[in-house]
């Protein structure tokens, strides 16, 4: 079976073939010359069989009938598709219709069923009808297009020489076939009655809209055919037999209209026949002639003449007389014209013959002929060549033929006075006058009467006048200018033709003069002829005009004089005007009008001539009884005269001194008697013809085109425009339905004559708030009356209220829409079109005031009632009894192919109802409550955005007040549909945006499935046709051709597609359609970046047009990677990224889809490398490329006259916001400003400096416009940048990571940053671009970083994932190298210098970026390591002997900028945005990490940038103190606190910086701060401290606790840290940190005392840090024990305070050392894992161990510092071993709880703490090597244990293996870290402990004398023995050191009160059983695997060792 084609094989093919010839013959598109000759050889068959349908056959017939059982196959469809019984119904029908083969008639419905969604309301079949046509119409218009594009002698259509020789060739060979015989053949064959009957039998017509369409397209091919000939005639003459047959075919022609005019068809032909005959080409060319002659078949082929001369000489009738005259007219002249040729010299005998066929014309009446059937057709005068060619005719005549022109004059003077003589004698005139000169100047009058084109054709009929007046010095005096023979014969003509010209030619002879006046100069020629006549007395001058109208003026004045009440009557006047003179009046008015109309010099000269004084004559003329025409002729020619402003001004006071309308009511008079009121009343409405009152509203619309004046009527009544207003309005505009009108088109013309006034009035009517004050004007003859009010205040009184006006208004419309939707031609249609558009110009107008008139009118409190217009359009409509104004409104949208001025209009009043009206679904309602109308309405709006029209790029469409063209139109009117769009989008569904893009209104609008037009009845909506404008041309190399052919619509379309994607309700449906239909957003990224592409165009459309792309495709890339779509995430990330040209712009997606690219991603992204294609730039920096961030500024232009500082101010006054909201000066405002100011100009030196002033002020709007325009490109420029911005952070932040890995991330993140770095160190950029920049780089940096740490690059150890990732198997990836981070530091470095003081947030955005650039530098540092394991450094940068190197190489080019570079950084830290404080100290902070030599450190010294530094610390103090309230400030000053010691805590980490700041007082400060007192009180009873309400404040502000934690925690670490460097020895360092805690001392009791009931971290870090500084100040440095504090009164003081906290530190000893109540409570804790792995668990454990270290260190270190051996130290503990010995954890409790401040703690908690510490470390270490173990071997953990170690949640349970994998490596690695650090903590108080030990049973064991039971505890045993000891001994306190007796010597340490023999016994006994030998041994163990790599290996064995010793010797085991 053959394969149906599922494209028609008569519609599709024809369709394509006309877009290819389009494309390279209009379009020129360079690309198309090869599918162009692909398309003509395939479709030459077509050409050459023309119009013939494929033949019926009756094997597919038989085949189509059984497809409803069998089924038929279609091309691309697997199998058969059966076929309802309808369908074979409908395809036999159409097949029999057109006589069409059955297959190709089964393909025409099935292309109909395609197409259906663009034909809303129509069957199948009917559509298949349209394509049917269509298909013709396209083949013969492809036929036409092609012919045209041939090179020839009429014009040229700049086609290229290529395409333009394969046109000749393929056209040469058509005709060679045939070609003509069949056109003509085929123009005969096609009549539209005959197609029309046989369509009707089958019914295959629908509505009348469906009719016109198909007539239409029917008499569209036709007329394309003789266009064909046509062309080809007046590119290349048709050969001989071409042309006999043309001449036969219009020899049997009849095809004339009903009133005798041409059809145009028929009329192309013609023309191409005078064509044929042309042989002027000979004489324009000289050069080239004997190339010319052999192109001509006249002279060329012997036969030619002969066999035409005899077809036209012939006394054969043709079917139309005039037809045959204008062919031998046209012959005889080109017979004339070769005559003088030497090739013509055989053709004598033809060629004598040429008069003799100009007397056969003229008796068949050739110029009447063409006058009414050629020259007044409707199309004749829109086609350039038919006009030039008859003017190329009759001007021919004039000048080869002037003899017979003067017989037609001789003769014409005969007729003349044989008309006369019958007039004289009152007979019948003689029926055989042939009136030839008659005719021929009327045939002139109209052929140039009209000239749409501007083709100024009259001007060669006019000579300029003699250059005698020239100055003699200018250059053109010398030589004298002669006009060509042929003008000068032509002007010749013109003026012989007025001498002596009998009355009978008068008319024709100033009907001809008006024609060729047609024109500026050529009026001012005719005005100069006919003043120039004036002195020899002909009848034919301005003077012998105006003594005419004079007389007549006279001689009826006198009459009227004569008869008081004859004023209006004049059917029998005395003295009455002839119907011969009236014609001739009205002849010379009609020419005064046409003259005054077209040249301004001829009008002012007819006006200031003292002796004519038309307007006097005019205006009395108007007075005087002359009938009705003469009276509207009158004032036609005063409305011209009144087109100059300073005649209009004149003018309106004679109008109102000759009260042509009455104004003034005389006194004593009731009824009006006179004037053009009276006139319309009585007269033309009985006589039900309006020409009087058409003029009356023309001469009242030319002179309100000057504003009225106001004074108009002074004196005599209330001055103004009023009278003039009610006449308009209530006596024409409201009546003109309710008169008769004999001619029906009258009734629109006066419609659109009133409307037109009205419209200018409201239009130019500005709004003030004078309008609403009244004034009182006297009259003359006594008394007052209130002025009128401006016309325009009126107007819009009525427009707001619900007034007849409005009502006829909108009657106007629903007429019109009435009458245009029945599709068929009616009398005054154009008037009517124009009737409409006012109105809804008047609506639009209203729209655009009513907002200032109602806001002037509230402020003025005006009693005038007014309603918003979008309120008073929801009104019902009295027609319909529907409320359906708006929908009347909208419908004028489905005009937009006939009428696109009322689509443009109606889609602007729909743009302002949806800015004022407040609820769209009300709107919504209307359209969609009739589906017919709903469905037109959107197929309307559809068909308006598809037209095919492209924008005019060198003049903008938005000029509003220029004529627009029709092109124009259109795509305004699509710019503003896109408008209406946006702006509706945003409003509550369902609403406008809804219903016209297609998605649901009756359902949530998210639930919308959006299809392509027809799938499951979906209509084609606005959506598919902004995506076809937008896709068209993006299969092609040249991209979208939107952006080129209509920039502005594009980039419309681009934001409403953005806008669809950003909006919550449509987002979801546009881009799955998108995404899955259309690939739209892939397809049209292939194609950016647009600017810089296309020169030509404007480069802010361009980047706003990418601008909204790139917008979109972020939102795509966001959703997509939430949406886990992989493939769409990654195709887009691969077109952004690669940098392969192989590799982009793949036309075939679905292998993008097929191929998971994460097998071979490194190499794609980053690099160079190469997959067989060359390496391209990445598109993502193409884009970047594409953003010029240098702007040209205007200069403002140099004023002599005006002060600049106003005009700026003017300008500024005169800004507007558009709408990107840009403020930008309205220039129009502005001009109008400048105007006014020059108007206001007075005196005699002004008048002189007008002119100058006047090139001033366009010097100032040229400068206002490139303001504008700079303005809009930054705006444009930021707006890219914005766009570009967001996808980049969209990449790096949202884009799953594994799209994009490793090296290729860190390559592709370092070339941006590279690049724009460039792009802002360009001296010519602008900061206002760059400043955003900033922040990208910030967030570019950021993401490097994080790309740079080991989670995100170091293969798992054991993990196959690696080698499979690495598509070059060189290890997994590797860090950031250097030498690119090197560069982008500089570019950040030379950044933050060039940017200025102002621009704070560049600057701290830059610091941001510089500090994370410094850290990937030194990524090494600072991060947690386990040198025992060997495992690498978190944040490896680059190998162990790189890093010295890279951190030297970094610090050198920080160096490299000298101190300029460190000192911006420290003015920044100084002064500036607290933001940028913070990050220039943390910047400080990072460049004194990198700082060997401490240069930085010395320069902050000697420049005093430290000093300033510590002294802020007071200077904030108040600020950090109002940090605390309950309700605090911003907290930027605490913020800024904490930057600031991060830095100090950074100098103070060296000797020199602890020096240093030292010095500088820090510590001295921080003394005097008052904020670290207000700690406050009862932590745990402060509201908003609990964990359970940490979300207090907003969740963001910290509670008061944290507040003061981050203010004190830093001021410890900062003293631990000086403590620390200088060493507990620095006796200032310790004395100044000492005086620190004395000032703050209540702050370190508190923190000591207080009673902590939950395990929570931040307390105990505060404790940990405090028992820190405690241990190394008043431990290490021996505070505590310090001589010097002994000496005075202060010392005692201090020491006491000193004693309160040694007390305090020793009852937290027992608190927490091996407390089993804390360790129960940590284990009931709920785990929580951090992002970093951490676990809160861990962090306590990690504190509290920290607080027992430090406490036990402090011990240690009293207890070393007092005494050098045992006898002679300080104890602290009692003997009492009870903790050691408790049976359970119970018991040991009770005794720690019996234990007060008042009894030092047992050694027993030492013991236990030794006990606890050893058995913790032996569990850490196990604990380690298993997780180190596991941290070797990630890959091989089992799911569980992965579970485990994973956090749990729903993110978690939609990662990959590999994701959790990392999450545990993390982990595991941070667990084993943990431990580490528990093991080091436990083995420092092991040895701590030991020490304590040791010491404490030497002195118990061996010195220890026990006292008498009966004395007091504590007291003097053996004061006596004092003064003895004093020399030598230590001082210090009682050896318990429980303070209590601070002013008493130290006593004998040998006998101690408190401790008797039995405490020593028991001791000795309990010694024995607590410190066992397998506690020895773990000690031993400890020491062997732990402390062997520690400096202090050895200690617990000697430790051991002596304790051993003293248990064996003085305890007797």
């Amino acid at each position: 079976k053959m394969a149906v084609n599922s494209v028609a094989r008569v519609w599709g093919p024809y369709k394509d073939l006309y877009n290819t010839v389009d494309a390279a013959v209009w379009k020129k598109r360079p690309e198309a010359y090869h599918d162009l000759e692909a398309a003509l050889r395939k479709h030459k068959p077509d050409f050459l069989a023309l119009l013939q349908n494929p033949a019926k056959n009756s094997q597919q017939r038989q085949q189509v009938k059984q497809a409803n059982t069998e089924g038929v196959v279609i091309q691309g469809q697997p199998t058969p598709r059966t076929l309802p019984t309808q369908f074979i119904q409908e395809v036999l029908i159409v097949s029999d219709l057109f006589n069409l083969n059955e297959f190709a008639a089964l393909e025409l419905l099935l292309a109909a069923e395609q197409q259906q969604p663009q034909f809303p309301g129509l069957t199948r079949g009917l559509v298949a009808i349209l394509l049917y046509y269509d298909g013709r119409r396209s083949l013969v218009n492809a036929l036409r297009t092609v012919i045209q594009a041939r090179e020839g002698r009429t014009w040229t259509l700049g086609v290229n020489e290529e395409t333009t020789s394969l046109v000749v060739r393929f056209t040469d060979q058509l005709m060679e076939e045939g070609l003509t015989n069949k056109v003509l053949a085929l123009v005969e064959g096609l009549d539209w009655t005959a197609e029309m009957t046989r369509l009707e039998k089958e019914r295959g017509l629908g509505d009348q809209k469906h009719r016109k369409q198909v007539a239409d397209l029917y008499k569209e091919v036709k007329m394309s055919l003789a266009e064909c000939l046509f062309c080809w005639a007046c590119q290349t003459p048709l050969p001989k037999q071409e042309t006999l047959q043309l001449i036969r075919h219009l020899k049997k022609a009849k095809t004339v209209s009903p009133d005798g005019k041409l059809e145009a068809p028929s009329l192309a032909l013609l023309m191409a026949l005078l064509y044929c005959f042309d042989v002027s080409v000979l004489e324009q060319a000289v050069d080239e002639r004997d190339e010319i002659v052999q192109r001509l078949p006249i002279l060329t082929d012997p036969t030619y003449v002969q066999a035409v001369h005899k077809e036209l000489m012939s006394m054969e009738p043709w079917g139309v007389p005039g037809l045959k005259a204008a062919a031998q007219i046209s012959w005889a002249l080109t017979l004339r014209a070769i005559s003088q040729y030497p090739e013509a010299a055989d053709l004598g005998e033809y060629l004598e013959t040429d008069e003799q066929l100009v007397d056969l014309a003229l008796d068949n009446n050739v110029f009447l002929y063409l006058s009414h059937a050629v020259v007044n057709t409707d199309s004749f005068h829109t086609e350039e060549f038919y006009v030039r060619r008859l003017h190329m005719l009759v001007t021919d005549f004039l000048v080869l033929m002037p003899l017979k022109v003067k017989e037609l004059r001789s003769h014409g003077d005969e007729e003349a006075r044989i008309l006369a003589l019958a007039m004289a004698e009152g007979v019948e005139p003689p029926t055989d006058i042939r009136r030839g000169f008659e005719h021929l100047m009327l045939l002139l009058a109209d052929l140039y009467g009209k000239d749409p084109q501007k083709l100024q054709l009259a001007l060669e009929f006019w000579c300029p006048p003699e250059p005698s007046l020239s100055p003699s010095g200018s250059f053109l005096a010398g030589q004298h200018y002669r006009p060509p023979h042929r003008q000068v014969s032509l002007y010749k003509f013109v003026r012989i033709a007025g001498d002596l010209v009998p009355p009978s030619l008068f008319v024709p002879y100033i009907s001809m003069l008006t024609g060729l006046a047609n024109g500026p100069q050529c009026a001012h020629y005719c005005f100069s002829l006919l003043k120039a006549n004036g002195g020899t007395g002909a009848t034919v001058s301005w003077d012998h005009f105006f003594n005419s109208l004079s007389q007549y003026y006279q001689g009826l004045r006198q009459e009227l004089a004569s008869s008081a009440d004859a004023r209006h009557v004049y059917r029998h006047p005395v003295r009455s005007i002839t119907v011969q003179e009236l014609d001739g009046l009205l002849a010379v008015l009609k020419l005064t009008e046409k003259i005054a109309e077209e040249d301004e010099n001829s009008r002012l000269a007819l006006c200031e001539h003292p002796h004519w004084m038309p307007t006097v004559l005019f205006f009395g003329l108007l007075q005087c009884p002359v009938p009705s025409e003469l009276k509207a002729a009158l004032m036609r020619a005063l409305a011209a005269l009144a087109k100059s402003p300073e005649i209009a001004a004149g003018l309106w006071q004679s109008l109102e001194v000759a009260q042509i309308l009455q104004t003034v009511q005389p006194s004593g008079q009731t009824v009006q008697a006179s004037g053009i009121q009276v006139e319309l009343e009585e007269l033309e409405a009985r006589g039900e013809e309006y020409p009087m009152t058409r003029a009356f509203l023309h001469l009242v619309d030319r002179l309100t085109d000057i504003a009225v004046p106001p004074s108009l009527g002074a004196g005599f009544r209330a001055p103004g425009f009023d009278p003039y207003l009610e006449f308009i309005l209530e006596s024409v505009f409201l009546k003109f339905s309710a008169r008769a009108y004999k001619n029906p088109g009258e009734k629109w013309q006066v419609t659109s004559a009133v409307l037109q006034v009205l419209q200018k009035l409201l239009q130019y009517h500005d709004v003030s708030p004078e309008d609403f004050l009244d004034q009182t004007i006297e009259v003359q003859g006594g008394g007052t009356t209130i002025a009128n009010k401006a016309p325009g205040h009126t107007l819009l009184i009525h427009m707001l209220n619900d007034s007849p006006l409005l009502k006829t208004l909108l009657q106007i419309i629903d007429e019109a829409v009435r009458l245009m939707e029945q599709y068929v031609p009616f009398p005054g249609k154009e008037d009517l079109e124009k009737s409409a558009l006012l109105c809804l110009q008047m609506l639009e107008t209203t729209f655009d005031k009513q907002e200032q008139f109602m806001s002037i009118l509230r402020d003025q409190g005006s009693s005038v009632m007014v309603a918003p217009l979008d309120e008073l359009l929801v009104g019902i409509n009295p027609r319909t009894g529907r409320a359906d104004h708006l929908v009347n409104i909208a419908r004028f949208v489905e005009y937009n192919s006939t009428s696109p001025d009322l689509s443009l209009c109606s889609v602007k009043i729909l743009c302002w109802i949806c800015l004022s009206s407040a609820s769209q679904s009300e709107l919504v309602g209307m359209f969609t409550a009739q589906e017919d109308i709903s469905r037109s309405l959107l197929h309307g709006f559809v068909e308006c955005l598809e037209t095919d029209d492209m924008e005019d790029t060198a003049d903008s469409t938005e000029q509003e007040d220029a004529e627009l063209t029709t092109a124009q139109t259109r795509c305004s009117t699509r710019q503003h549909i896109l408008q209406l769009l946006l702006h509706s989008l945003d409003q509550p569904a369902p609403n406008l945006a809804h219903f016209l893009l297609g998605f649901e209104l009756r359902k949530p609008v998210l639930r919308t499935n959006l299809q392509d037009p027809g799938v499951l009845g979906s209509p084609r909506t606005c959506l598919h046709s902004i995506l076809g404008i937008l896709a068209a041309g993006t299969d092609s190399a040249g991209g979208p051709s939107g952006i080129h052919d209509n920039p502005h619509l594009a980039e419309l379309a681009y934001k409403l597609v953005y806008q669809l994607c950003a909006n919550m309700e449509t987002s979801d449906p546009t881009m799955r359609y998108l995404r899955t239909t259309h690939d739209f957003l892939y397809r049209q990224m292939g194609h950016v970046p647009f600017a810089g592409k296309h020169q030509d165009l404007d480069p802010v459309l361009l980047l706003n047009q990418q601008s909204w792309l790139l917008k979109a495709v972020a939102i795509e890339l966001r959703l997509t990677s939430l949406n886990r779509q992989r493939s769409h995430t990654q195709r887009l990330l691969s077109l952004l990224l690669d940098d392969n040209a192989a590799q982009l712009n793949t036309d075939k997606p679905s292998v993008m889809f097929d191929i998971d690219r994460s097998t071979f991603t490194a190499g794609m992204f980053g690099g160079l490398q190469s997959y067989g294609g060359a390496p391209t730039r990445r598109k993502i920096l193409s884009l970047l490329d594409s953003l010029d961030f240098s702007q040209n500024y205007p200069e403002s232009p140099q004023l002599d006259f005006m002060n600049p500082v106003v005009i700026e101010q003017v300008m500024v006054a005169c800004q507007t916001k558009n709408r990107e909201g840009v403020s930008l000066c309205n220039v129009k405002a502005l001009h109008r400003v400048l105007v006014a100011e020059l108007n206001a100009l007075q005196g005699s030196t002004a008048a002189g400096q007008r002119p100058l002033i006047a090139e001033e002020i366009q010097l100032i709007l040229q400068y206002a416009v490139a303001r504008n325009q700079v303005k809009e490109s930054l705006q444009a420029k930021k707006q890219g940048f914005g766009a570009w911005q967001q996808v980049v952070e969209v990449l790096v932040t949202a884009c799953p990571p594994e799209l994009l890995y490793g090296e290729d991330r860190q390559g592709a993140l370092l070339d941006i940053l590279q690049e724009l770095l460039r792009k802002i160190s360009d001296p010519d950029a602008v900061p206002e671009l760059t400043s955003p920049v900033a922040g990208v780089v910030l967030t570019l940096l950021a993401h490097l970083r994080q790309a740079s740490s080991t989670d995100q690059t170091t293969p798992l150890p054991g993990s196959q994932y690696v080698p499979l990732l690495d598509s070059q198997g060189t290890g997994y990836s590797s860090p950031v190298s250097a030498g690119p981070m090197q560069v982008v530091l500089r570019g950040l470095i030379e950044s933050i210098m060039q940017s200025g003081g102002t621009q704070q947030r560049v600057r701290a955005n830059l610091y941001g970026a510089l500090l994370y650039c410094l850290q990937i530098l030194q990524a090494h540092k600072g991060a947690p390591t386990n040198t025992d394991t060997g495992s690498p450094g978190v944040l490896a940068l680059a190998t162990e002997g790189d890093e010295a190197r890279v951190a030297r190489e970094t610090a050198g080019i920080i160096g490299s900028y000298g101190n300029s570079f460190v000192e911006t950084v420290c003015r920044d830290a100084s002064d500036g945005h607290d933001v940028g404080r913070m990050l220039a100290f943390s910047t400080l902070d990072s460049l004194v990490q990198l700082d060997r030599n401490q240069q930085l450190l010395s320069f902050l010294v000697n420049k005093g940038y430290l000093r300033v530094f510590v002294d802020s610390l007071v200077r904030d103090d108040e600020l950090l103190q109002g940090m605390l309230s309950l309700s605090p400030q911003p907290l930027r000053a605490l913020y800024l606190y904490e930057s600031k010691m991060a830095l100090l805590s950074r100098l103070s980490q060296t000797l020199t910086g602890s020096q240093a700041l030292l010095q500088a007082g820090v510590l001295v400060r921080l003394s005097e701060c008052q904020f670290l007192d207000m700690r406050p009180e009862n932590v745990s009873s402060v509201p908003g401290s609990g964990e359970g309400t940490a979300v207090a404040y907003e969740g963001f502000v910290p509670t008061v606790v944290d507040r003061y934690r981050q203010m004190l925690l830093p001021a410890l670490k900062l003293c631990l840290a000086i403590m620390t460097s200088v060493g507990p020895q620095h006796r200032d360092a310790t004395n100044q940190v000492l005086q620190f805690i004395l000032a703050h001392m209540d702050v370190f009791h508190a923190v000591l005392r207080e009673q902590r009931s939950a395990l929570t971290l931040a307390p105990l870090q505060e404790l940990a840090l405090t028992t820190a500084v405690l241990t190394q100040c008043l431990g290490e440095g021996g505070g505590y024990t310090n001589p010097s504090l002994q000496e005075d009164s202060a010392g005692v003081q201090v020491q006491s305070q000193l004693a309160r906290i040694h007390r305090q530190v020793l009852t937290l000893l027992p608190q927490y050392c091996s407390n089993q109540g804390l360790r129960k409570q940590l284990r009931s804790l709920e785990e929580t894992v951090g992002p970093e792995g951490r676990s809160n668990k861990e962090d306590i454990r990690l504190a509290l161990l920290q607080i027992v270290g430090n406490l036990i260190a402090y011990c240690r270190a009293v207890v070393a510092h007092s005494g050098a051996s045992a006898q002679h130290c300080q104890l602290l503990f009692t003997p009492s071993l009870q903790e050691a010995t408790a049976r359970d954890i119970y018991s040991a409790q009770d005794i720690r709880g019996s234990m007060t401040s008042m009894r030092p703690p047992g050694l027993g908690v030492i013991v236990q703490h030794v006990k606890q510490a050893t058995d913790d470390f032996m569990a850490a270490f196990e604990s380690q090597g298993q997780l180190q173990n596991k941290v070797n071997n990630v890959a091989e953990l089992s799911n569980e244990e992965l579970k485990e170690l994973c956090p749990v949640g729903a993110a978690a349970e939609k990662m990959s293996s590999h994701q959790r994998q990392q999450l545990a490596h993390k982990r595991l690695a941070q667990m084993v870290h943990f431990r580490t650090q528990e093991m080091a903590l436990c083995a420092y108080d092991v040895e701590n402990c030991l020490f304590l030990l040791w010491r404490h049973l030497e002195f118990y064991l061996l010195y220890c004398t026990p006292a008498d039971p009966t004395t007091a505890v504590f007291s003097l045993s053996k004061p006596q023995s004092q003064k003895l000891r004093r020399l030598q001994d230590t001082p210090g306190k009682s050896p318990f050191s429980n303070g209590f007796t601070p002013g008493e010597d130290r006593r004998d340490l040998s006998s101690l009160e408190g401790v008797s023999k039995d405490d020593i016994d028991q001791l000795k006994t309990d010694v024995i059983s607590c410190l066992t030998e397998p506690l020895f041994r773990k000690l031993q163990d400890i020491e062997k695997n732990y402390s062997k790599s520690r400096t202090r290996y050895g200690f617990m064995e000697a430790m051991v060792r002596r304790i051993r010793r003293l248990l064996k010797l003085h305890t007797g085991v």
